[in-house]
């Protein structure tokens, strides 16, 4: 799986130290890509409309016009950052678009909404 997204993912500082410890296999090779590229920043300066762990996002799949709604956690919850579409919307803002490229298929959202808790 490729992401491609316009925009530099933007990494709560706390969460890196998290995710980093989940990486190691070929199947999170595309999250640690992804970390390796992002703008890391400590709490004060993270944006509001942000994804990151424990966020409420809802994304539109631009090709079947349809809206989701996921709660970003650790592997094993609602929607891991580990997943397909997890490492693909992680660090981005509301507004922005991403497009995911499996070996026959491409998949295109866009963040919606973020909800992030306090």
């Amino acid at each position: 799986m490729n992401i491609t997204h316009t925009t530099q993912p933007i990494i709560h500082k706390d969460d890196h130290a998290i995710i980093s410890s989940y990486l190691g296999t070929e199947a999170t090779e595309p999250l640690k890509v992804k970390l390796e590229k992002a703008k890391i920043v400590p709490q004060d300066e993270f944006p509001r409309d942000a994804v990151r762990l424990h966020s409420r996002v809802t994304v539109r799949d631009k090709m079947a016009r349809m809206n989701f709604t996921y709660h970003m956690s650790l592997p094993g919850g609602n929607q891991s950052v580990t997943s397909n579409i997890g490492m693909a919307i992680l660090g981005l803002k509301k507004g922005e678009e991403v497009k995911l490229q499996f070996k026959n298929s491409k998949k295109y959202y866009i963040v919606m909404e973020v909800s992030n808790p306090v």
